[in-house]
């Protein structure tokens, strides 16, 4: 599903502009990340303890349901886009992880898997074959692009890797309304909408946290209103657990 907000130009005048990634001087090898997505069904293992951002309908959206899903062209492309994309969110963050100290990174990748695990059940019933999963490789050529652009930059410092996390966030919650727009499933809708709703938490984290360390992040894909809109909401009931806090000390930035 390509998309009119995020080509590898739009990635490279992120990069570039005033407020962009500052590099610490400090550079690491990328991190493999071939990380197993986590199950996620109604009242799994997965989801008990886990805070409202985790589990906010998407746990309800992976049952045992098995029933066929008829999806048009539009939503059978959008929907194995989003498989990717869910999981390159959780393969960027697991390598930025490994380099700096920050809370969302260790908590969110869970989230991630969970999102990916939603997307692949349905993807079953719609009789799809999803993208395999070969970690730092993707299906989608657009997808693939985002996460060489974003990997380099994230690796710069502590602070380009925050920045770089909520682009990934603000760019899937504008892919997943293109989703929810392009089929009449119920199912697909509901689905969309509860992982719609958890971006919007991560998207939260990541702003706080820059935030704490004295930077105003600004929309690079959402409109002014809806970036406003969704980091509201994305506030509202957030448990301790998905990390607000700024770290524990490892890394510079």
């Amino acid at each position: 599903m390509k998309t009119n907000s995020c080509s590898l130009s739009v990635l490279l005048s992120f990069a570039l502009a005033p407020l962009a990634l500052a590099a610490s001087g400090q550079r690491g090898p990328a991190v493999a990340t071939p990380a197993t997505p986590v199950g996620c069904t109604a009242g799994s293992q997965a989801c008990k303890g886990a805070g409202p951002s985790d589990c906010a309908g998407t746990c309800t959206a992976v049952t045992s349901d098995s029933t066929p899903l008829v999806l048009g062209s539009a939503a059978q492309t959008g929907l194995l886009f989003q498989i990717d994309e869910e999981r390159m969110a959780r393969e960027l963050y697991l390598a930025f992880a490994g380099k700096w100290a920050l809370r969302p990174f260790e908590n969110i990748p869970v989230a991630e898997a969970r999102h990916e695990a939603v997307l692949r059940q349905l993807a079953l019933r719609a009789g799809l074959t999803a993208p395999v999963a070969v970690a730092g490789r993707f299906a989608s050529v657009e997808v693939q692009q985002r996460y060489d652009a974003l990997l380099a930059l994230g690796l710069e410092s502590a602070d380009s890797a925050l920045r770089a996390s909520a682009f990934v966030e603000e760019q899937d919650i504008a892919d997943l309304q293109t989703l929810i727009a392009s089929t009449d499933s119920a199912a697909l809708k509901e689905a969309a909408t509860a992982l719609k709703t958890a971006s919007g938490h991560h998207l939260n984290a990541f702003v706080g946290v820059l935030a704490s360390r004295g930077i105003t992040y600004a929309p690079k894909v959402l409109t002014a209103e809806e970036f406003k809109a969704m980091i509201s909401e994305g506030g509202r009931g957030m448990g301790p657990g998905l990390g607000m806090s700024a770290g524990r000390g490892r890394g510079r930035s």
